[in-house]
């Protein structure tokens, strides 16, 4: 955040200033997602997406509104949809990659009806929360959810 800042002082444009909070300050934070994102709390998603909530104040500086106007100015997302999206990209490589496809086993229909909504991947049961917010039981769910 330091260097964003310290950039900023000089004037500098938003465009570059908005490739710096990609490279040095998002790229940090997103470092590891794909393990720690499914057991985090509202308080400490709030917390991480205060961090970019900075970034953007820095680099609009007086054209600073809100953090969504923000946003849609530097054609950014909230890291929780970026963490989102990313969990889901890996999900959808370890499906493909035969060593790590055990992982996201498909379902098997064990009738004859035809559903409407049914789920293409088996989510493991849970018997606790710790287990239910298991990076793979929520990647699973993720799976099904973006058919």
């Amino acid at each position: 955040m330091e260097i964003l800042r310290r950039v900023a002082s000089f004037g500098a444009p938003i465009e570059d200033l908005r490739q710096i909070c990609i490279l040095f300050v998002r790229s940090l934070i997103e470092q590891s997602a794909v393990v720690w994102h499914s057991s985090l709390s509202d308080d400490e998603n709030t917390s991480i997406e205060r961090v970019q909530k900075s970034a953007v104040k820095i680099i609009l500086g007086n054209r600073y509104k809100s953090y969504k106007d923000g946003l849609d100015k530097l054609n950014l997302v909230t890291l929780k949809e970026r963490r989102d999206e990313i969990c889901l990209n890996f999900a959808k490589k370890c499906v493909r990659n035969p060593k790590t496809r055990d992982m996201f086993q498909k379902n098997t229909k064990d009738h004859e009806m035809n559903l409407r909504h049914t789920e293409q991947f088996k989510v493991q049961f849970a018997k606790n929360e710790r287990l239910r917010k298991s990076p793979i039981i929520f990647m699973q769910n993720l799976l099904n959810k973006h058919q």
